[in-house]
């Protein structure tokens, strides 16, 4: 995919990073008829994954809709997508789950789980498609504004310039130190663990969770009886679990989990990450907007990081098609609606993910059993049911 380009290229935008969100905004400014230059320090891994990928998204039907109006869906291997037809969540004492369905908000589906790889490829084939400028396996060195560009300076000698620089390059990025951005943090001092298992019955396409004291289990469909699992509990109990080999693993999800999927049986990998909560405390810098990872990282509780991104990306490109063709999308103006119009929505997102993990993890009984009682009634309550789905599949 790396392409040959002059020691000194021009081009309307520059997208460092190349994971999901660096990808898709790429793809989403090309479509708009932008020179755009990606860049990224890392050699792509471009290929389709025989066996299960252990790194799997949530994605909402208003991500899945965009992904289609961008060209990348109809890439995608749509045999190995599984639908969401219905959430099922636990509390520590609840019996029975609160059940939040399709049905619920008279929709055909909550959304979709896809393997991270799957998805890759399939933006990387848009990305070849629409002829992005693709300079991988190269070092950014340095940043340089001047009056009416940005240039950004490689490693190799490379020198680009643009009129924006859209920040896609993870959690750590490069590209946010050099803005000199600060960050909120918050260290969750949790760790989750990531595998995936044939389970002995069938999962119906529901997501399943189970809450319980600063730890999460979630249980999500892929396609026939394969689950992927994201178990979210203290960094030492982690640390305990995964000195368990992958047989003693599933048998305690199982346990966790009620054995309502029956049996499980390990496939593949297993992998962990520690769990932070980091917010950028502005989402743009001189001629530089932050998307995805860099802007803000979020617990996985709600499973909503990457569509949280493409958020970002969405709201980019909406503006960047209102403009003509003489606007300056580099310039502060323009660049502060950008960050108005996401700030909302990331500080939901953050005060959600972190309200829920205080409420179950809460020591005091009245707090627990208001919960309880709070899940048993709001399976009676359909107008607060829809509301619920309809603000979980936006």
């Amino acid at each position: 995919m790396t392409q040959p380009i002059n020691q000194t290229q021009n081009a309307d935008i520059i997208v460092v990073g190349a994971g999901l969100v660096g990808l898709a905004a790429a793809v989403a400014m090309a479509r708009q008829n932008r020179t755009v230059v990606l860049v990224d320090a890392k050699k792509p891994e471009i290929k389709k994954h025989q066996s299960w990928d252990e790194r799997v998204y949530a994605l909402t039907p208003g991500t899945v809709s965009w992904l289609q109006a961008l060209g990348v869906w109809e890439e995608m291997d749509l045999t190995r997508v599984s639908d969401i037809h219905a959430m099922h969540l636990w509390g520590e004492a609840s019996a029975d789950p609160l059940v939040l369905g399709n049905h619920d908000a008279n929709l055909p589906k909550l959304g979709v789980i896809v393997e991270s790889q799957n998805l890759m490829y399939a933006l990387w084939q848009q990305i070849d498609a629409l002829g992005v400028i693709v300079v991988t396996d190269a070092k950014c060195k340095y940043i340089e504004n001047t009056q009416q560009h940005i240039w950004l300076g490689l490693e190799d000698g490379t020198e680009i310039s643009a009129k924006l620089i859209i920040a896609a390059d993870g959690v750590n990025s490069w590209v946010r130190q050099q803005a000199d951005i600060a960050l909120k943090q918050r260290d969750f001092h949790q760790t989750a663990i990531v595998a995936n298992f044939l389970a002995e019955k069938s999962h119906q396409h529901v997501a399943r969770q189970w809450f319980a004291p600063h730890e999460t289990l979630a249980l999500l469909p892929l396609p026939e009886k394969y689950v992927s699992m994201v178990w979210s509990v203290s960094t030492e109990s982690a640390n305990e679990l995964l000195t368990l080999s992958s047989d003693e693993l599933a048998q305690k999800v199982g346990a966790q989990s009620r054995h309502v999927l029956g049996v499980l049986r390990p496939v593949g990998k297993i992998l962990s990450f520690r769990l932070n909560q980091q917010t950028a405390v502005q989402l743009i810098a001189e001629r530089v907007a932050l998307v995805g990872d860099v802007a803000h990282q979020v617990h996985p509780m709600a499973g909503q990081g990457v569509n949280l991104g493409f958020r970002d990306v969405m709201q980019l490109e909406s503006l960047v098609s209102a403009t003509h063709a003489l606007q300056d999308i580099g310039e502060t103006t323009f660049l502060r609606k950008y960050e108005r119009s996401r700030q909302a929505d990331i500080a939901t997102m953050n005060a959600l993910t972190t309200g829920l993990d205080e409420l179950f993890a809460s020591d005091i009984n009245l707090v627990k059993k208001w919960t309880h009682w709070g899940m048993r009634q709001l399976n009676q309550q359909a107008t607060i049911k829809k509301l619920l789905i309809q603000q979980a599949v936006a």
